[in-house]
């Protein structure tokens, strides 16, 4: 998948079949916007704003799967620090899903 660029708009009308889902502010935001452009991704890591996405044919990346392409395309030389980075900032990953990324990112 190739990201082909980054779209920043301030909405504020989220969508009936976005809001019924009752996620927080910021997924409803961004799942209601991604329902009026055509053939976009959107990161997200919340697991029900991700069954939301799904049920709505919306293309879904984790913040995960983000820095895998990252090291990838060579803009960072190791997701491990990255990682670490979000745990330490209060982001939840599971010790499976970090060990996964970092099998997958060859760490």
């Amino acid at each position: 998948m190739l990201i082909k660029r980054f779209v920043i708009i301030d909405n504020q009308n989220l969508a009936s079949e976005v809001a019924a889902w009752d996620l927080g502010k910021g997924e409803s935001a961004v799942l209601s916007l991604a329902l009026n452009i055509s053939n976009c991704a959107v990161i997200i890591d919340d697991k029900a704003a991700r069954r939301c996405a799904q049920s709505l044919d919306i293309i879904t990346l984790g913040t995960g799967r983000l820095l895998l392409l990252a090291k990838q395309r060579g803009l960072i030389p190791l997701v491990s620090p990255r990682i670490q980075a979000l745990r330490d900032a209060g982001l939840w990953l599971s010790d499976s899903l970090v060990h996964l990324l970092k099998e997958q990112a060859g760490e």
